[in-house]
Protein backbone atom coordinates (compact mmCIF):
# COMPACT_ATOMS: atom_id res chain seq x y z
CA UNK A 1 0.00 0.00 0.00
CA UNK A 2 2.68 2.52 1.00
CA UNK A 3 4.35 1.37 -2.25
CA UNK A 4 1.11 2.34 -4.26
CA UNK A 5 1.29 5.24 -2.71
CA UNK A 6 4.56 6.45 -3.15
CA UNK A 7 4.13 6.00 -6.89
CA UNK A 8 0.83 7.75 -6.87
CA UNK A 9 2.01 10.58 -5.43
CA UNK A 10 4.82 10.75 -7.87
CA UNK A 11 1.99 10.41 -10.72
CA UNK A 12 0.18 13.60 -9.14
CA UNK A 13 2.82 15.75 -8.43
CA UNK A 14 4.48 15.24 -12.22
CA UNK A 15 0.73 15.21 -13.64
CA UNK A 16 -0.32 18.34 -11.67
CA UNK A 17 3.22 20.19 -11.71
CA UNK A 18 3.06 20.78 -7.72
CA UNK A 19 4.97 19.79 -4.74
CA UNK A 20 3.56 16.42 -2.87
CA UNK A 21 2.11 19.23 0.11
CA UNK A 22 -0.32 20.52 -2.62
CA UNK A 23 -1.76 17.62 -3.57
CA UNK A 24 -5.47 17.57 -2.18
CA UNK A 25 -7.67 14.96 0.77
CA UNK A 26 -9.93 14.34 -2.78
CA UNK A 27 -6.67 13.42 -4.62
CA UNK A 28 -5.41 10.95 -2.24
CA UNK A 29 -8.79 9.31 -1.88
CA UNK A 30 -8.84 8.41 -4.77
CA UNK A 31 -5.88 6.58 -4.70
CA UNK A 32 -7.23 3.78 -2.67
CA UNK A 33 -10.52 3.60 -5.11
CA UNK A 34 -10.88 0.78 -7.37
CA UNK A 35 -10.66 0.94 -10.94
CA UNK A 36 -14.80 1.52 -11.21
CA UNK A 37 -14.52 3.67 -8.64
CA UNK A 38 -12.19 5.94 -10.90
CA UNK A 39 -14.59 5.66 -13.94
CA UNK A 40 -17.16 7.17 -11.89
CA UNK A 41 -15.06 10.53 -10.71
CA UNK A 42 -12.59 11.10 -13.83
CA UNK A 43 -13.01 11.44 -17.35
CA UNK A 44 -12.40 8.86 -19.72
CA UNK A 45 -9.61 10.77 -21.21
CA UNK A 46 -8.09 11.37 -18.09
CA UNK A 47 -8.00 7.55 -16.94
CA UNK A 48 -6.44 6.08 -19.90
CA UNK A 49 -4.05 8.88 -19.38
CA UNK A 50 -3.27 8.30 -15.77
CA UNK A 51 -3.09 4.64 -16.75
CA UNK A 52 -0.46 4.92 -19.30
CA UNK A 53 2.04 7.53 -17.41
CA UNK A 54 1.27 4.66 -14.38
CA UNK A 55 2.53 1.84 -16.67
CA UNK A 56 5.90 4.45 -18.08
CA UNK A 57 6.65 5.04 -14.69
CA UNK A 58 6.10 0.90 -13.43
CA UNK A 59 8.04 -0.22 -16.41
CA UNK A 60 10.91 2.90 -15.36
CA UNK A 61 11.09 1.99 -12.25
CA UNK A 62 11.54 -1.72 -13.27
CA UNK A 63 14.11 -1.06 -15.82
CA UNK A 64 16.18 1.39 -13.12
CA UNK A 65 16.33 4.21 -15.16
CA UNK A 66 13.43 6.28 -13.16
CA UNK A 67 14.53 9.47 -12.05
CA UNK A 68 13.21 9.99 -8.38
CA UNK A 69 12.82 13.32 -6.93
CA UNK A 70 14.27 14.11 -3.76
CA UNK A 71 11.68 14.33 -1.65
CA UNK A 72 10.96 10.58 -2.28
CA UNK A 73 13.87 9.28 -0.56
CA UNK A 74 13.34 11.04 2.02
CA UNK A 75 9.72 9.69 3.10
CA UNK A 76 9.80 6.49 1.44
CA UNK A 77 13.44 5.07 0.40
CA UNK A 78 14.45 2.90 2.97
CA UNK A 79 17.99 3.01 4.77
CA UNK A 80 21.22 1.64 2.66
CA UNK A 81 22.94 -0.34 4.84
CA UNK A 82 26.31 -2.03 3.34
CA UNK A 83 26.51 -5.52 4.53
CA UNK A 84 29.65 -6.27 2.73
CA UNK A 85 31.47 -3.61 4.64
CA UNK A 86 30.35 -4.60 8.10
CA UNK A 87 31.01 -8.41 7.47
CA UNK A 88 34.46 -7.34 5.70
CA UNK A 89 37.77 -9.52 7.34
CA UNK A 90 40.73 -8.19 6.41
CA UNK A 91 42.19 -11.45 7.35
CA UNK A 92 40.33 -13.25 4.77
CA UNK A 93 41.40 -15.01 1.84
CA UNK A 94 40.94 -12.86 -1.65
CA UNK A 95 39.92 -16.32 -4.02
CA UNK A 96 41.19 -13.91 -7.13
CA UNK A 97 44.36 -14.81 -5.47
CA UNK A 98 44.33 -18.50 -4.99
CA UNK A 99 44.56 -19.18 -8.71
CA UNK A 100 42.73 -21.73 -10.74
CA UNK A 101 42.49 -25.37 -10.66
CA UNK A 102 43.50 -27.59 -13.53
CA UNK A 103 44.94 -31.40 -14.21
CA UNK A 104 47.98 -30.72 -12.89
CA UNK A 105 46.84 -30.18 -9.68
CA UNK A 106 46.40 -34.19 -9.68
CA UNK A 107 49.87 -35.06 -10.40
CA UNK A 108 51.51 -34.10 -6.89
CA UNK A 109 50.36 -35.76 -3.99
CA UNK A 110 50.49 -35.25 -0.07
CA UNK A 111 52.72 -36.34 2.22
CA UNK A 112 50.27 -38.22 3.72
CA UNK A 113 49.44 -40.35 0.39
CA UNK A 114 51.95 -42.88 -0.25
CA UNK A 115 51.50 -46.71 -2.22
CA UNK A 116 54.18 -49.00 -0.33
CA UNK A 117 53.06 -51.61 -3.01
CA UNK A 118 54.86 -49.19 -5.71
CA UNK A 119 57.97 -49.05 -4.38
CA UNK A 120 56.77 -45.74 -1.62
CA UNK A 121 58.71 -45.69 1.23
CA UNK A 122 56.78 -45.80 4.49
CA UNK A 123 57.19 -42.36 6.40
CA UNK A 124 55.55 -44.08 9.57
CA UNK A 125 58.89 -46.31 9.94
CA UNK A 126 60.52 -44.94 12.82
CA UNK A 127 63.80 -42.90 12.47
CA UNK A 128 66.70 -45.53 13.99
CA UNK A 129 68.62 -41.94 14.66
CA UNK A 130 66.30 -41.90 17.60
CA UNK A 131 65.73 -44.12 20.27
CA UNK A 132 62.11 -44.23 21.00
CA UNK A 133 59.59 -45.76 23.61
CA UNK A 134 59.99 -49.08 24.57
CA UNK A 135 57.71 -50.24 27.29
CA UNK A 136 54.60 -48.55 27.42
CA UNK A 137 53.23 -47.26 30.87
CA UNK A 138 50.77 -49.98 32.14
CA UNK A 139 48.86 -49.62 35.30
CA UNK A 140 49.10 -52.19 38.07
CA UNK A 141 46.84 -54.94 36.83
CA UNK A 142 49.30 -54.87 33.47
CA UNK A 143 47.11 -52.87 31.12
CA UNK A 144 48.11 -49.43 29.39
CA UNK A 145 47.19 -46.68 30.97
CA UNK A 146 44.62 -45.10 29.40
CA UNK A 147 43.23 -48.05 27.70
CA UNK A 148 39.53 -48.09 26.54
CA UNK A 149 37.83 -51.51 25.01
CA UNK A 150 35.69 -49.52 22.32
CA UNK A 151 37.83 -46.71 21.70
CA UNK A 152 41.35 -48.52 21.94
CA UNK A 153 44.68 -46.82 23.37
CA UNK A 154 44.70 -42.93 24.29
CA UNK A 155 47.99 -42.81 26.00
CA UNK A 156 49.62 -40.15 23.92
CA UNK A 157 53.27 -41.65 25.64
CA UNK A 158 53.34 -44.65 22.96
CA UNK A 159 56.12 -46.08 21.17
CA UNK A 160 56.22 -43.35 18.83
CA UNK A 161 57.44 -40.77 21.73
CA UNK A 162 61.32 -40.01 21.13
CA UNK A 163 63.11 -40.11 24.26
CA UNK A 164 66.52 -38.61 22.95
CA UNK A 165 64.96 -35.64 20.63
CA UNK A 166 67.72 -34.09 18.69
CA UNK A 167 68.90 -30.92 20.10
CA UNK A 168 68.67 -27.11 18.50
CA UNK A 169 71.19 -27.09 15.19
CA UNK A 170 73.46 -24.44 17.07
CA UNK A 171 74.59 -26.84 19.45
CA UNK A 172 74.05 -30.23 17.63
CA UNK A 173 77.12 -32.28 16.94
CA UNK A 174 76.19 -33.01 13.28
CA UNK A 175 75.35 -28.87 12.47
CA UNK A 176 77.10 -26.53 14.70
CA UNK A 177 80.11 -24.24 13.29
CA UNK A 178 82.32 -23.64 16.61
CA UNK A 179 83.75 -20.99 14.41
CA UNK A 180 80.47 -18.49 14.38
CA UNK A 181 79.33 -19.67 17.62
CA UNK A 182 81.42 -17.97 20.66
CA UNK A 183 82.41 -20.86 22.88
CA UNK A 184 80.80 -21.37 26.45
CA UNK A 185 83.94 -22.59 27.50
CA UNK A 186 87.04 -22.37 25.75
CA UNK A 187 89.42 -25.12 25.00
CA UNK A 188 91.28 -26.07 28.02
CA UNK A 189 88.55 -25.33 30.95
CA UNK A 190 88.12 -28.25 33.60
CA UNK A 191 84.60 -27.58 32.28
CA UNK A 192 84.33 -29.23 29.55
CA UNK A 193 84.87 -32.51 31.02
CA UNK A 194 82.08 -32.02 33.76
CA UNK A 195 79.52 -30.89 31.12
CA UNK A 196 79.86 -33.54 28.89
CA UNK A 197 79.50 -36.09 31.94
CA UNK A 198 76.47 -34.28 32.83
CA UNK A 199 74.84 -34.06 29.71
CA UNK A 200 75.37 -37.91 29.27
CA UNK A 201 74.19 -39.06 32.22
CA UNK A 202 70.83 -36.33 31.61
CA UNK A 203 69.94 -38.35 28.34
CA UNK A 204 71.16 -41.95 29.92
CA UNK A 205 68.42 -41.51 32.24
CA UNK A 206 65.83 -41.41 29.24
CA UNK A 207 63.09 -38.74 30.50
CA UNK A 208 60.53 -38.49 28.51
CA UNK A 209 60.19 -34.45 27.69
CA UNK A 210 56.53 -33.28 28.75
CA UNK A 211 54.60 -30.40 28.65
CA UNK A 212 50.82 -29.84 30.32
CA UNK A 213 48.41 -29.81 26.71
CA UNK A 214 45.80 -26.84 27.89
CA UNK A 215 43.21 -28.31 26.12
CA UNK A 216 43.37 -31.90 27.13
CA UNK A 217 44.88 -30.98 30.64
CA UNK A 218 47.47 -34.01 30.55
CA UNK A 219 51.25 -34.30 29.98
CA UNK A 220 51.97 -35.15 26.61
CA UNK A 221 55.32 -36.06 24.98
CA UNK A 222 57.06 -32.78 23.14
CA UNK A 223 58.52 -35.11 20.89
CA UNK A 224 57.20 -37.78 18.85
CA UNK A 225 57.64 -39.50 15.22
CA UNK A 226 54.40 -37.72 13.19
CA UNK A 227 52.05 -40.49 12.22
CA UNK A 228 51.11 -40.20 8.99
CA UNK A 229 48.11 -42.90 8.57
CA UNK A 230 47.71 -45.87 7.24
CA UNK A 231 48.22 -46.37 3.21
CA UNK A 232 44.94 -45.68 1.25
CA UNK A 233 43.76 -48.23 -1.03
CA UNK A 234 42.75 -47.02 -4.12
CA UNK A 235 41.87 -50.12 -5.75
CA UNK A 236 41.13 -53.99 -5.00
CA UNK A 237 44.49 -56.46 -4.61
CA UNK A 238 44.57 -59.04 -8.08
CA UNK A 239 42.81 -62.08 -7.64
CA UNK A 240 43.13 -65.09 -9.30
CA UNK A 241 40.68 -65.66 -12.41
CA UNK A 242 39.19 -68.75 -9.73
CA UNK A 243 37.43 -65.98 -7.90
CA UNK A 244 36.29 -67.73 -4.87
CA UNK A 245 38.84 -68.97 -2.57
CA UNK A 246 37.50 -72.02 -1.09
CA UNK A 247 37.77 -74.05 -3.90
CA UNK A 248 41.12 -76.14 -4.18
CA UNK A 249 43.09 -75.90 -7.30
CA UNK A 250 43.39 -79.46 -8.16
CA UNK A 251 39.05 -79.91 -7.05
CA UNK A 252 38.37 -76.79 -9.45
CA UNK A 253 35.89 -77.35 -12.43
CA UNK A 254 37.48 -77.30 -16.37
CA UNK A 255 35.41 -75.67 -18.40
CA UNK A 256 37.44 -75.23 -21.30
CA UNK A 257 38.12 -79.04 -21.28
CA UNK A 258 33.92 -79.40 -21.63
CA UNK A 259 31.69 -78.97 -24.79
CA UNK A 260 29.25 -75.43 -24.68
CA UNK A 261 26.31 -78.12 -24.04
CA UNK A 262 27.77 -79.39 -20.61
CA UNK A 263 29.37 -76.20 -19.82
CA UNK A 264 26.15 -74.66 -19.57
CA UNK A 265 24.61 -78.19 -17.57
CA UNK A 266 27.63 -77.91 -14.89
CA UNK A 267 27.47 -74.31 -14.46
CA UNK A 268 23.32 -74.45 -14.10
CA UNK A 269 24.31 -77.31 -11.68
CA UNK A 270 26.57 -75.37 -9.41
CA UNK A 271 24.44 -72.65 -9.58
CA UNK A 272 21.12 -74.15 -7.68
CA UNK A 273 22.93 -76.10 -5.78
CA UNK A 274 23.60 -75.17 -1.66
CA UNK A 275 27.34 -76.35 -1.37
CA UNK A 276 29.31 -75.76 -4.77
CA UNK A 277 32.40 -74.66 -5.49
CA UNK A 278 32.25 -71.51 -3.59
CA UNK A 279 31.68 -72.71 -0.96
CA UNK A 280 32.69 -76.29 0.24
CA UNK A 281 30.48 -78.64 2.53
CA UNK A 282 31.95 -78.15 5.95
CA UNK A 283 33.22 -75.04 5.48
CA UNK A 284 30.79 -72.75 6.85
CA UNK A 285 30.32 -75.48 9.82
CA UNK A 286 33.63 -75.62 10.60
CA UNK A 287 33.91 -71.35 10.62
CA UNK A 288 30.99 -70.83 12.97
CA UNK A 289 32.42 -73.59 15.25
CA UNK A 290 35.97 -72.04 15.44
CA UNK A 291 34.21 -68.95 17.06
CA UNK A 292 32.37 -71.34 19.72
CA UNK A 293 35.29 -74.07 20.62
CA UNK A 294 37.17 -71.75 23.36
CA UNK A 295 33.91 -72.56 25.38
CA UNK A 296 34.57 -76.08 25.49
CA UNK A 297 38.29 -76.14 25.82
CA UNK A 298 38.26 -73.69 28.41
CA UNK A 299 35.11 -74.95 29.86
CA UNK A 300 33.12 -71.97 30.23
CA UNK A 301 29.55 -71.96 29.51
CA UNK A 302 28.50 -68.64 29.23
CA UNK A 303 28.08 -67.84 26.14
CA UNK A 304 26.75 -71.01 24.44
CA UNK A 305 23.77 -73.15 24.98
CA UNK A 306 25.17 -75.96 27.05
CA UNK A 307 23.13 -76.87 30.01
CA UNK A 308 25.20 -77.18 33.13
CA UNK A 309 24.29 -77.61 37.02
CA UNK A 310 20.84 -77.00 37.83
CA UNK A 311 19.81 -77.25 41.46
CA UNK A 312 16.83 -78.94 41.96
CA UNK A 313 15.43 -77.37 45.09
CA UNK A 314 15.87 -73.70 43.70
CA UNK A 315 14.63 -74.75 40.49
CA UNK A 316 11.32 -75.89 43.14
CA UNK A 317 11.17 -72.03 44.25
CA UNK A 318 11.11 -70.15 41.22
CA UNK A 319 9.37 -72.68 39.39
CA UNK A 320 6.00 -69.94 39.17
CA UNK A 321 8.62 -67.86 37.31
CA UNK A 322 9.15 -70.76 34.97
CA UNK A 323 5.72 -71.57 34.13
CA UNK A 324 4.89 -67.32 33.65
CA UNK A 325 7.93 -67.32 30.80
CA UNK A 326 6.31 -70.73 29.03
CA UNK A 327 8.36 -71.88 26.12
CA UNK A 328 9.77 -68.72 25.50
CA UNK A 329 13.21 -69.15 27.55
CA UNK A 330 14.32 -72.92 28.85
CA UNK A 331 16.63 -72.84 32.24
CA UNK A 332 19.92 -73.78 31.21
CA UNK A 333 21.86 -73.34 34.66
CA UNK A 334 21.91 -72.02 38.25
CA UNK A 335 25.81 -70.75 39.30
CA UNK A 336 24.95 -69.77 43.00
CA UNK A 337 22.94 -66.54 42.23
CA UNK A 338 22.96 -66.52 38.22
CA UNK A 339 20.71 -67.97 36.33
CA UNK A 340 21.19 -68.86 32.16
CA UNK A 341 18.07 -69.12 29.93
CA UNK A 342 17.84 -70.51 26.71
CA UNK A 343 15.82 -67.60 25.00
CA UNK A 344 13.90 -68.47 22.35
CA UNK A 345 11.46 -64.96 21.81
CA UNK A 346 12.44 -62.10 19.86
CA UNK A 347 15.88 -60.17 19.96
CA UNK A 348 14.13 -56.96 20.07
CA UNK A 349 12.66 -57.85 23.61
CA UNK A 350 15.77 -59.74 24.97
CA UNK A 351 17.15 -57.26 27.27
CA UNK A 352 13.49 -56.15 28.62
CA UNK A 353 12.50 -59.92 29.43
CA UNK A 354 16.08 -60.59 30.98
CA UNK A 355 15.05 -57.90 33.53
CA UNK A 356 11.68 -58.96 34.22
CA UNK A 357 12.77 -62.62 34.38
CA UNK A 358 14.76 -61.39 37.01
CA UNK A 359 12.04 -59.60 39.24
CA UNK A 360 10.02 -62.94 38.67
CA UNK A 361 12.71 -64.95 40.48
CA UNK A 362 12.91 -62.47 43.29
CA UNK A 363 9.12 -62.61 44.06
CA UNK A 364 9.49 -65.69 44.52
CA UNK A 365 11.53 -65.55 47.47
CA UNK A 366 14.97 -66.27 45.98
CA UNK A 367 17.97 -64.53 45.61
CA UNK A 368 19.13 -63.13 42.02
CA UNK A 369 22.11 -60.95 41.02
CA UNK A 370 21.97 -61.58 37.02
CA UNK A 371 19.79 -63.29 34.48
CA UNK A 372 21.90 -64.34 31.13
CA UNK A 373 19.60 -64.88 28.02
CA UNK A 374 21.38 -67.53 25.77
CA UNK A 375 20.35 -67.19 21.89
CA UNK A 376 23.38 -69.00 20.34
CA UNK A 377 24.35 -67.26 17.17
CA UNK A 378 20.95 -65.79 16.41
CA UNK A 379 21.27 -62.25 16.24
CA UNK A 380 17.85 -61.50 14.58
CA UNK A 381 14.98 -62.71 13.95
CA UNK A 382 14.75 -63.62 10.02
CA UNK A 383 11.23 -63.73 9.76
CA UNK A 384 10.06 -61.04 11.68
CA UNK A 385 12.77 -58.38 10.38
CA UNK A 386 15.17 -59.77 7.45
CA UNK A 387 17.99 -61.10 9.40
CA UNK A 388 19.97 -63.88 8.45
CA UNK A 389 18.50 -67.72 9.82
CA UNK A 390 19.43 -68.95 12.72
CA UNK A 391 22.66 -71.33 13.10
CA UNK A 392 22.58 -73.94 15.65
CA UNK A 393 25.84 -74.58 17.63
CA UNK A 394 27.20 -77.77 16.79
CA UNK A 395 27.51 -78.75 20.04
CA UNK A 396 24.82 -77.37 22.33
Amino acid sequence: MIYRLAISAVLLAEAAAFSPSQITQKQLTSLFMSDDADAMNVSPQESVNDKEKSKKILMEIGEGDRQYPDWFYEEFQEEFVDILAEDDDPSAIDPETLGKWDETDLEGRLEYEFDPSKGDADPNILNPKYEHVSDVPVDEEGVELMYDPIFGKANPIDERTIINPPDSFVIDDETRDDSIVTPTFYDGDIELDFNADVKSFRKSLKIVDTYIDPYLNMEVPRHSAKWYGYPEKMNYPDKPDLENRFTKEEDKTDFLKLTPYQARKKAIELARSKNNEWLPKGKSVQFHNSKTDIFKKKGVLTGSLIKGDIDKKVKAKIQPALDILGSSAELLEINDTTFRFHYHGLIKNKRGMAAWTETLIRDCGVECTGVVFETGFRKRDPYYDGGDRYFRPIFS
